[in-house]
């Protein structure tokens, strides 16, 4: 571990505040502990379980921390024979307990956060010593009466024995006698007895034993002579039930004792509770995210807030180091923030790699590095603290000999404190040294020779801190690719320092440095031009993207309103076809007692299907169809079938599996009807029944028994039996159907209600059958 620049970037200071959030003593010892990961998969895995954590804080409540101890050490008492805990010891481990079971629970309840729910998978819960110490320890940390009989009973007897001191006393500061010797009417306790304050002068009065003086000496406490057997009786119970305490708490050490291991678990799942609980508590408060965390040493920092600097004041700093370029050279103006934007890269860095949050945004990508390496002291830096050349170049010196192409290196201020041409050719030198050796590096300076230096070299990109000549105050925002001023005759001008001073400062400002201060002004000028010209292309591109939002939000609405016409015109289009086809199942059977009317059947037959295959042909050209499955289908050519729209029977002629329809043949009539307006009919095999559905015209009864027939075949026969019940001449007819389940006869009940021979029906009375029987009355 690099101490030395793990202090320079605060990193021990952030490990303080971390520690403000965590409960058990312990765990504020880990996070002085923590360092760089050295396997990546491991920080990797451990941030998904830390983002797990922070969602269940946020979104499911979190945990209760209430209560949260360092069981483990109480548990050492488990090693010891013959130790026990204390109830106090008990009621912590009874809390610890519940509060890991209820955190355990509460995961497989919400059936998420797989990570989390997977770390915690192997610890057990022991249910059964928390019901054992609950019985055992009340909440006040007290050992229930409950806890044994014996316990019970010897509470039971002293509250008893109490009862009756209490009263002999009571007696005693009733009796005139006594009452002028009394100090005071009050109980108080002596040596475990129990005694009365009586004054010095009447200590006679009251014959006793004196236990104790007040510190003026005129009050005495007597231990009346009446009490003491009672209160030796006291002092046995006493003694009695501090021994069965002792009994009952080993009793309860064996079974922890027995149960140690799992316990252990259950302890240090509850230090890992406390750990995760503290960090995402750190991560919610400050805004913080988790990175992504790459190996391919690339740094990439997107808002990145120092998190020493308050959220509303701090400006965020967006960079990166590594894809396109490994050196970064950031100048500008002292007090421009440089050297904060070095400690945020530091800093930030440190805290992904020891898994912790950062204050930036989720998209930030922080890369693996084995080590970061820092040289920051000047006034500039938040700690105000100072380092003299010699100290500079050792810092150096032992960086340039660590560094490897798996490090980052931050140089603040490279080359000053010594000549400005030395300083200039050392700084240019160690870039060149950490640039071969591919290091990942940033490195703030003011000299205009490393600055047209870094401009030029392709490997390394320029950045400048933003600075307002006009307010003389710096804007903290990060310019990549713009080199800065360092603004000192600017700011001196501005200060009020007279024209021939500026002027005559001017003049020894060498003509290359003039050169290259002027390229840096036009550069910044150009990167303003740019600047302001992509603010007004992304105004431009949103109004667009609005724009077209819009339009396509219109053109849907008309859609929609479109298919809705549709829709109500198909709609009302069927509801005429249905009553058409009403209207045929008439004509239907008349034309079928007709033979010489075949023509205008077949006529009708054409029309209808001209017209179903008009509307459907319209419906598909113009309204939007959501994609058919094909039906499955259980009828076969050949088949008997009930037509439901006509409510008559037909035989299927051929099947059109691609348009969902069926030819069908009802009597001499040919139609196509859709798969769903038709049903099948199971018949039942060699089975007679009444003689009323198979005798001929001249021989119909006037009942028919439809007892044991499925409903539709059931109905075919009464409505074959209805056109020769009429033909004979009947008026009134009965239906037996049977009571049995009541399907049938609800089934035929519908059919008469629709029937268009049926004038009238009702139910059997007595000695026609009942419910069982309908009496049907014919047009």
């Amino acid at each position: 571990m690099n101490t030395h620049s793990h202090n320079i970037l605060e990193f021990n200071k952030l490990k303080d505040v971390l520690n403000e959030y965590m409960v058990i003593e312990k765990n504020k010892e880990r996070v002085y502990e923590l360092g760089i990961y050295k396997d990546i998969n491991s920080l990797r895995k451990d941030f998904e379980i830390v983002r797990d954590f922070i969602d269940f804080s946020k979104y499911d409540g979190g945990i209760e921390t209430a209560g949260m101890r360092d069981i483990l050490e109480i548990l050492k008492k488990c090693d010891l024979m013959g130790m026990y805990f204390e109830p106090e010891e008990l009621y912590d481990i009874n809390q610890n307990l519940r509060l890991f079971r209820l955190f355990k629970n509460r995961l497989e309840d919400l059936d998420k956060y797989k990570e989390l729910k997977g770390k915690f998978l192997s610890v057990p819960v022991v249910k059964f010593i928390e019901d054992v110490i609950n019985k055992t320890i009340d909440n006040e940390k007290k050992i229930q009466d409950d806890a044994s009989l014996d316990l019970r009973d010897i509470r039971a007897q002293k509250k008893l024995l109490s009862a009756n001191i209490k009263r002999k006393f009571d007696d005693m500061f009733s009796n005139e006698t006594y009452s002028k010797a009394i100090q005071e009417k009050i109980i108080t306790i002596r040596d475990g007895r129990s005694v009365i304050p009586v004054k010095l002068d009447f200590k006679g009065l009251i014959k006793g034993i004196e236990h104790d003086r007040s510190s003026s000496g005129q009050t005495v406490f007597i231990e009346p002579l009446s009490i003491v057997s009672l209160n030796n009786k006291m002092r046995e119970l006493e003694a009695r039930e501090r021994e069965e305490i002792r009994k009952i708490l080993l009793r309860i050490t064996d079974q922890i004792r027995m149960n140690a291991e799992d316990i252990r678990k259950i302890g240090e799942g509850v230090l890992e509770l406390d750990f995760l609980n503290g960090k995402s508590r750190y991560a919610i408060e400050n805004s913080c995210a988790i990175p992504e965390i790459n190996a391919r040493e690339q740094l990439s920092i997107v808002e990145g807030r120092h998190p020493f600097i308050e959220k509303d004041k701090v400006v965020p700093l967006t960079f990166e180091i590594g894809r396109k370029y490994n050196t970064l050279l950031i100048t500008g103006p002292n007090t421009g923030g440089k050297t904060v934007a070095l400690k945020v890269a530091g800093l930030l860095t440190l805290m992904a790699l020891a898994g912790i949050p950062i204050p930036a945004k989720e998209t930030s990508s922080i890369g693996f590095f084995s080590g970061v390496y820092a040289d920051i002291g000047d006034e500039q830096s938040i700690e105000q603290s100072l380092s003299s050349f010699s100290a500079h170049l050792k810092n150096v010196q032992e960086i340039l000999s660590s560094v490897t192409k798996n490090s980052l290196v931050l140089l603040d201020e490279l080359g000053s404190g010594t000549d400005p041409v030395e300083g200039s050719a050392f700084a240019m030198a160690v870039i060149d040294y950490l640039k071969d050796r591919k290091v990942k590096s940033m490195i703030t300076t003011h000299y205009s020779e490393v600055k047209a230096y870094g401009y030029n070299e392709e490997e390394i990109e320029t950045a400048s801190m933003e600075f307002n000549a006009d307010t003389l105050s710096p804007t903290y925002r990060l310019l990549i690719g713009i080199p800065g001023e360092s603004n000192a005759l600017t700011i001196a001008k501005r200060l009020g320092v007279c024209d021939e001073v500026i002027e005559k400062a001017k003049s020894y400002i060498s003509d290359e440095n003039k050169k290259v201060e002027k390229m840096i002004s036009n550069i910044k000028d150009k990167a303003d031009e740019l600047e302001a010209m992509q603010v007004e292309v992304e105004r431009l591109k949103q109004k667009a993207k609005k724009d077209q939002e819009e339009y396509e939000e219109r053109l849907r609405q008309l859609e929609a309103e479109k298919n809705i016409i549709l829709k109500e015109a198909y709609e009302k289009a069927d509801a005429m076809i249905k009553d058409m086809q009403n209207k045929a199942a008439a004509l239907v059977k008349k034309l079928q007692s007709e033979e010489n009317k075949k023509d205008d059947m077949k006529n009708v037959q054409k029309s209808l299907n001209m017209l179903r295959t008009s509307l459907d042909q319209e419906k598909k050209a113009n309204v939007e169809q959501k994609p058919k499955t094909v039906r499955k289908v259980d009828i076969k050519e050949g088949e008997k079938v009930l037509v439901l729209s006509l409510k008559q029977y037909a035989v299927v002629l051929k099947i059109n599996l691609s348009k969902e329809t069926a030819f069908i043949q009802a009597g001499i009539l040919k139609l196509e009807v859709p798969l769903d307006d038709l049903k099948k009919i199971t018949e039942k095999k060699e089975k007679t029944y009444s003689s009323a559905s198979t005798s001929s015209r001249t021989s119909v009864k006037p009942k028919i028994d439809l007892r044991g027939k499925m409903v539709e075949e059931a109905i075919y026969e009464l409505e074959s039996y209805f056109d020769r019940a009429m033909l004979n001449g009947y008026k009134e007819v009965q239906v037996i159907h049977g009571n049995g389940t009541g399907a049938l006869r609800k089934g035929i009940v519908e059919y008469l209600k629709t029937c268009r021979y049926v004038k009238e029906f009702r139910f059997g009375g007595q000695g026609e059958g009942g419910v069982g029987c309908s009496v049907v009355t014919l047009k």
